[in-house]
């Protein structure tokens, strides 16, 4: 099941399908790869800002804790990672 970033379960691993860069402004972007964020990478959405707003989010990217807006996640599409048989 693909989902976007900014309403995936915290705390459950999940693998970035596709990111829809051109959503994203051209420093956005670049913040995005420089944090490794790219299709392929396995994350975890962390927590968020406060109870009643959804940004930032904190995501575990490796041992990498990293933050991004709202609006960012909603342009990265997830997927669940299937469980080891």
């Amino acid at each position: 099941m693909i989902a976007k970033l900014d309403s995936a379960p915290l705390g459950t691993p999940v693998r970035i399908a596709r990111i829809d860069w051109p959503l994203l402004s051209h420093d956005e972007g670049r913040r995005l790869r420089e944090f490794g964020l790219m299709e392929g990478v396995e994350i975890t959405p962390l927590h968020r800002g406060s109870l009643f707003s959804r940004e930032p989010l904190a995501l575990l990217v490796g041992r990498m804790q990293v933050i991004i807006r709202a609006r960012q996640a909603a342009a990265i599409e997830v997927e669940a990672i299937a469980a080891a048989a």
